[in-house]
């Protein structure tokens, strides 16, 4: 594939537009955290904001699939970004406020209203604007820049707080946003304007029932692959984000900033995941792909039994990085396999809220798996290969149920093109 034929005007601004916003976003918020922590000197303070921040994403992302399916999706972003600058602006304005706390944390939650009306937006106009060819890759394109925003983000909103004073930050991040703003008035995506009854409130409701109807009864082969993908999360991707820094610090008594190192491990395994969808792309399809779930799976083995065995901490440290970075590859490259599956699946008219409810699944999980997996690795300290070998047999489970769900697609497909 040449980068052409991705990368043609519209879709190369939406990206430039998307990194814009994730990275500005990322910053901002993480920037703002640091502020709290440095007026107050309280860390739960700092927690509490960020938890706090994150829930309207969660809460809304919906609202934004539905939105994303009723307005034209480049007015969405156009609007959003200019509405972010202005609040920052807004923002730089009330610094002096007596109540500087409460108003960075209505700042974070607006942020977080703001993400999660954008990234549906973004999410379902891919596959308007991709031919069905390119879609994989752009798909991947898309996983990157999450990836490197999540991952980035943080690290250049502490360098950037650390050199200067936040009122500088967000007087940039306003200009940066403004600019964004400009930059997508000049995508072209396809709109068609839906019936509506005119009343918000229900047009909400029925759209998400349709949605969920459209899940579960319409296209239930969608529904079993996002059970597959809130698993993975639920059970995996959750076990690694608590089991890394517990086996790093606590049972290998190892450092902070190693600790930070193999943290860029599985950032760099999902950037790695969209580098790779192309050369995955020429040798599998959805019906196979869910070897790469039962890779993800084995490639933790070895995190396994560095974890049973008494060998040294920095040679165990290796092998756990190495295997977080293949783990978090291998399943990367499946997420990108069944969001472009689910994608073309879906009808345009409802890609705003299926992205949105797929998003939604994926972020409800990730809590509920931390906790679970927190209470384990309390219960089993001196056992933890037992906890991560649970976790490797969920894994291994979920591929061959995927296995078995798209090969009765597959067998039913095939039986509707011979008859």
């Amino acid at each position: 594939m040449k980068q052409s034929e991705l990368f043609k005007k519209d879709f190369t601004l939406l990206i430039i537009g998307q990194i814009i916003s994730l990275f500005g976003n990322s910053i901002l918020r993480f920037s703002l955290s640091l502020y709290v922590l440095d007026v107050t000197g309280s860390a739960t303070a700092f927690g509490s904001v960020l938890a706090v921040s994150m829930v309207p994403t969660i809460l809304l992302s919906p609202i934004g699939g539905v939105l994303a399916d009723r307005v034209n999706r480049r007015n969405i972003m156009v609007c959003l970004d200019v509405i972010t600058s202005l609040v920052c602006i807004l923002f730089v304005t009330q610094m002096g406020s007596d109540h500087i706390i409460l108003l960075v944390a209505s700042m974070m939650i607006i942020l977080s209203i703001i993400q999660s009306m954008y990234q549906p937006a973004v999410q379902s106009s891919v596959p308007i604007m991709i031919d069905s060819n390119h879609l994989l890759q752009a798909n991947g394109v898309v996983m990157q820049v999450n990836a490197l925003a999540n991952f980035l983000g943080p690290i250049l909103g502490g360098m950037l707080y650390g050199f200067f004073d936040l009122k500088v930050i967000v007087i940039v991040s306003a200009v940066s946003f403004g600019m964004s703003a400009v930059l997508e008035a000049f995508i072209h995506i396809p709109f068609a304007k839906q019936a509506s009854n005119g009343k918000i409130f229900d047009t909400v409701v029925t759209d998400l029932k349709q949605a969920l109807q459209f899940i579960r009864k319409d296209n239930p082969i969608v529904f079993k692959i996002l059970l597959v993908v809130g698993g993975i999360n639920l059970f995996f991707s959750s076990m690694i984000m608590i089991g890394l820094p517990y086996i790093i610090k606590v049972q290998l008594g190892l450092s902070s900033q190693l600790y930070g190192i193999a943290e860029s491990f599985l950032a760099i395994g999902s950037i790695a995941a969209g580098l790779l969808i192309g050369w995955a792309s020429k040798k599998y399809t959805i019906y196979n792909a869910y070897l790469f779930i039962l890779l993800g799976g084995i490639v933790l083995l070895p995190i396994a039994i560095v974890s049973g065995l008494n060998v040294h901490p920095m040679f165990a440290y290796v092998v756990i990085c190495m295997s977080a970075f293949l783990c978090l590859a291998s399943v990367g490259i499946f997420s990108i396999f069944a969001q472009t599956f689910i994608q073309s699946e879906t009808p345009n008219e409802m890609l705003g809220k299926i992205s949105a409810i797929i998003g939604t699944i994926v972020m409800c999980s990730y809590p509920i798996g931390q906790s679970v997996y927190g209470i384990l690795f309390d219960r089993f300290s001196n056992q933890i290969y037992i906890i991560v070998l649970f976790a490797i047999i969920v894994e291994l489970f979920l591929g061959l149920l995927t296995k078995q769900y798209l090969s009765k697609l597959k067998t039913k497909q095939l039986r509707v093109v011979n008859e």
